[in-house]
């Protein structure tokens, strides 16, 4: 399947087409139904870019990557069909998969090591600095997980290398689950802990580590599963920091103010990029680096 292919070749693709792929596997619904321009716009690439990705994946070219996108979504929507075999057309299969995604969840949660979430949290609110460090293959993650951070006052780096530096004893590195294709990643993890450091694993448990919260699979249910311990981990927090006093009540309306604000922020950048006209001066650029 396409998506799984992308997934897989991330880390050989230029540093122009990664760009690509990441916008590609985080909101592949949408790209389904983008032109090249617009795709081209949207990863700040040009539309030569877009065309080497495709035959780097292995697709013909742009509309034959839109087909398989395309298929590979179509088949995952009939995947789920067929588990639930009494949602007839698509008017009911939205319901279906809410049933489905809410009696599994429950189930996701019995696998996982939420025990260790107490201790992530103590770590969390004592941290001068976090890293979220992943391949770029789960950006909408990332950028939520990220945002809950900062919207907790906490100082918060967004990293896809594995290059970690700086004071060791001060940093929480929380790695996401896609973080284990990272080149490297393996011996950095390591080396951050051996010097102090403190590492969390979200969604796989395969890497040098403090603590793992378990394992995800790539099933819906797992996704939802996934966001609710981001949740989860920013309601901690915010309830660790009150507690410990670093923050009262008053101040939780002001932080809840700061994540809406900053919210707002990343949807008009989104925007913006949206808007952005694709110029010769990107070609440009892009080929100068």
């Amino acid at each position: 399947m396409i998506i799984s292919q992308i997934d897989s070749h991330l880390a050989e693709l230029r540093p122009s087409e990664q760009r690509v792929a990441r916008f590609v596997l985080g909101r592949p619904t949408v790209v389904v139904e983008m032109s090249i321009a617009d795709l081209a716009e949207r990863a700040d690439v040009s539309e030569p870019t877009i065309m080497r990705f495709c035959k780097a994946i292995g697709c013909m070219g742009f509309m034959d990557f839109k087909l398989s996108l395309a298929r590979d979504l179509e088949r995952r929507t009939l995947s789920m069909s067929r588990q639930n075999p009494h949602v007839k057309g698509h008017s009911g299969l939205g319901q279906a998969l809410f049933e489905q995604v809410t009696k599994t969840l429950g189930q996701k949660g019995t696998g996982l090591a939420l025990d260790e979430l107490e201790t992530l949290l103590e770590i969390c609110a004592g941290s001068g600095r976090i890293i979220v460090l992943h391949s770029g293959a789960e950006t909408l993650f990332a950028d939520t997980l990220v945002l809950a951070l900062r919207g907790c006052g906490l100082e918060v780096c967004d990293q896809t290398t594995a290059d970690i530096s700086g004071r060791r004893d001060s940093i929480l590195v929380i790695a996401l689950k896609s973080s284990v294709r990272i080149p490297q990643v393996e011996q950095n993890l390591q080396d951050v802990c051996a010097q102090g450091g403190r590492v969390a694993l979200i969604g796989h448990s395969g890497l040098p580590a403090t603590l793992s919260l378990g394992q995800f699979d790539t099933g819906l249910s797992d996704y939802i599963a996934y966001a609710a311990v981001i949740e989860a981990i920013r309601l901690g927090i915010e309830a660790r920091l009150s507690k410990s006093g670093h923050f009262s009540q008053a101040d939780s309306e002001m932080l809840q103010s700061q994540r809406e604000n900053a919210y707002a922020d990343a949807r008009r950048r989104d925007r913006q990029s949206a808007q952005k006209a694709n110029s010769d001066d990107t070609t440009f650029y892009e080929d100068a680096r």
